[in-house]
């Protein structure tokens, strides 16, 4: 995507509510997508043929039948959840949860959790040996009416701009492409009210309303409504440019993809150059087309000394390596930015 413009987009309303059928048609279950280790388990007997390619995380939908809490703060530490076709599974919680009221399309929080909710939980595919089994939650979507399509969770893996304004997003493994209507109405999972398309950054994880989703490879749904929520964090990411691995790697640290500016920079044809001066430590990356000027520790990045972009995180120096987000690394070299299982890839019209 190349330096897409940050205007306003739309502002997050309006009830849509949610039902079981999106949840069959689309998303892994608790099934053969768990994986066959010594600290993990299934409750379908499938799951004893090991996957390919591990789901980055499974839903799982039932009704509360108990809550711990925490008992000095009384924070929801844990639920123990019944489903008629999934069985009892334990699911903790901690503050890195996300909890989306789907029916009004707003962020939740665990304290309105009550015995007898029916509610989705998105949870890590690796469960406990225990009985019943138990897991993290990713996400836990409440509110959700049995007469329209539920908000369903997915990671952003690639983003395509289409000819009719709609945005195509790669997300499920490369398993489903979702396209977001040009005139979607676009909301902020932490409440912001002012958001787009520019918005739908790799790495970032958006809950998205659908009913239908076509049976092809890969699969094909369409949506008017999504909530941009933070990227998960994770470490030791691999990075790619053109195929050829880096001896460097990514993270996502604080909901934001970041890479290593100068290494995956000169990768992609770009030089960096850093100068401090009274007001402050700046970063530099250019090529023959375009220049960047990074303010360390904002989110400023100023293109061609007269465009200033936000990329949802600031550029930092830690241990002597600045970190910058990947979006804006690759919007600067023209390259497109994708994720998969744990590696990054940037790709350059060649």
């Amino acid at each position: 995507m190349m330096f897409l413009k940050r205007t306003a987009a739309a502002i997050l309303g309006g009830a849509i509510l949610c039902s079981g059928a999106a949840f069959a048609a689309n998303v892994n279950t608790v099934s053969a997508e768990q994986p066959v280790a010594d600290t993990a388990v299934s409750t379908d007997a499938t799951a004893q043929e090991t996957p390919a390619v591990l789901a980055e995380r499974n839903l799982y939908y039932g009704r509360i039948t108990e809550i711990t809490r925490d008992e000095q703060t009384g924070a929801v530490t844990s639920l123990l959840m019944e489903s008629e076709k999934y069985g009892a599974y334990v699911f903790h919680l901690d503050e890195s949860t996300l909890l989306l009221d789907s029916g009004a399309g707003i962020r939740t929080t665990a304290d309105k959790l009550a015995v007898g909710d029916g509610i989705y939980v998105f949870h890590s595919p690796i469960a406990t040996m225990s009985i019943p089994p138990q897991s993290f939650a990713e996400a836990i979507v409440t509110n959700i009416p049995q007469d329209a399509g539920c908000a369903m969770l997915h990671t952003v893996e690639a983003v395509k701009e289409n000819e009719d304004g709609s945005v195509t997003v790669t997300t499920d493994r490369g398993g489903l492409q979702l396209t977001i209507a040009k005139d979607a109405v676009y909301g902020d999972f932490n409440g912001r009210q002012i958001m787009g398309a520019d918005d739908l950054r790799v790495g970032t994880r958006i809950f998205a309303w659908y009913n239908t989703v076509a049976e092809s490879s890969p699969a094909q749904a369409t949506t008017n409504h999504v909530a941009v929520a933070p990227a998960k964090a994770q470490d030791s990411m691999t990075i790619s440019v053109d195929g050829t691995a880096l001896d460097v790697t990514a993270k996502i640290e604080n909901g934001t993809l970041m890479v290593p500016a100068s290494a995956a920079g000169k990768a992609l044809g770009l030089t960096a150059s850093y100068e401090k001066t009274a007001e402050g430590e700046k970063v530099t990356l250019k090529n023959d087309k375009t220049t960047m000027v990074m303010d360390i520790g904002s989110d400023s990045y100023l293109v061609e000394g007269d465009m200033v972009l936000s990329y949802g995180a600031a550029t930092v120096i830690e241990n002597g390596v600045t970190w910058m987000p990947a979006q804006a690394l690759a919007d600067l070299a023209q390259a497109d930015l994708s994720l998969a299982t744990g590696a990054v890839a940037f790709t350059t019209a060649k």
